[in-house]
């Protein structure tokens, strides 16, 4: 799975991995016809994802196109058993003043790390608060598929002094269940991103390989680079 999303709010730490479709959410496109491609490298200490650990490390690379209001991407990341590749793609407008998007992404696995995952997301930013969603999920498993959903909530705790921003995730359906939260801070040093996340997740938001963290707390340190 993917790191963690991007909003125009926060976590440029995740900048340093991936542009994903929740950053485009926030960002104001001044000219429909406009284009540009970008790509990032980096580095976690821990790879987690969503509450679920993925990796002791991993080093990152990712690309992504914008055209107009549209955008695809793709991003790569070595995990303990092979590669993950993702794709996304979306389409970003405003709705009563408030930037949202559109989009898919598709989570693949080399090695049978991990069975595969297909997602459609939504997202909105209000600038207090920004939430992102799956709404429809798809876990591919060979006794057949699973569904599930998946939201995001986050909010810069800027608006109480805190330079951080705190986020609250929770899994529903029938493939996957559970809830985490967690506390992002990121800044940037010499042109090089820095970032750290502190979370605890909750109830059966298990690990892959069938490792168990429930009720793990847990924290990582990325590094990236953007051009």
């Amino acid at each position: 799975m993917k790191k963690i999303l991007k909003s125009s709010l926060s976590l440029a730490m995740a900048a340093l991995m991936s542009l994903s479709m929740f950053a485009h959410a926030g960002d104001a496109v001044a000219d429909e016809h406009a284009s540009s491609v970008s790509y990032n490298i980096g580095y976690m200490s821990e790879y987690w994802y969503r509450g679920y650990y993925m990796a002791e490390s991993s080093v990152s690379f990712g690309a992504d196109a914008e055209m107009g209001n549209f955008y695809v991407g793709t991003w790569w990341a070595d995990v303990d058993n092979g590669v993950e590749y993702d794709i996304y793609g979306g389409y970003n407008f405003s709705l009563m003043g408030i930037p949202m998007y559109a989009g898919f992404t598709g989570y693949y696995y080399s090695d049978n790390f991990d069975s595969d995952y297909q997602e459609i997301n939504i997202g909105a930013d209000m600038g207090f608060m920004s939430i992102d969603a799956a709404v429809d999920g798809e876990y591919q498993l060979d006794a057949g598929d699973q569904g599930y959903q998946h939201y995001t909530i986050t909010v810069p705790l800027s608006i109480v002094g805190l330079p951080m921003d705190y986020q609250y995730q929770t899994w529903t359906g029938e493939a996957l269940v559970g809830h985490n939260h967690e506390l992002h801070f990121s800044t940037t040093v010499s042109g090089v991103d820095v970032g750290l996340m502190l979370g605890r997740n909750i109830d059966t938001a298990h690990g892959s390989g069938l490792t168990d963290n429930d009720d793990s707390t847990y924290a990582n340190f990325t590094l990236g680079y953007s051009f």
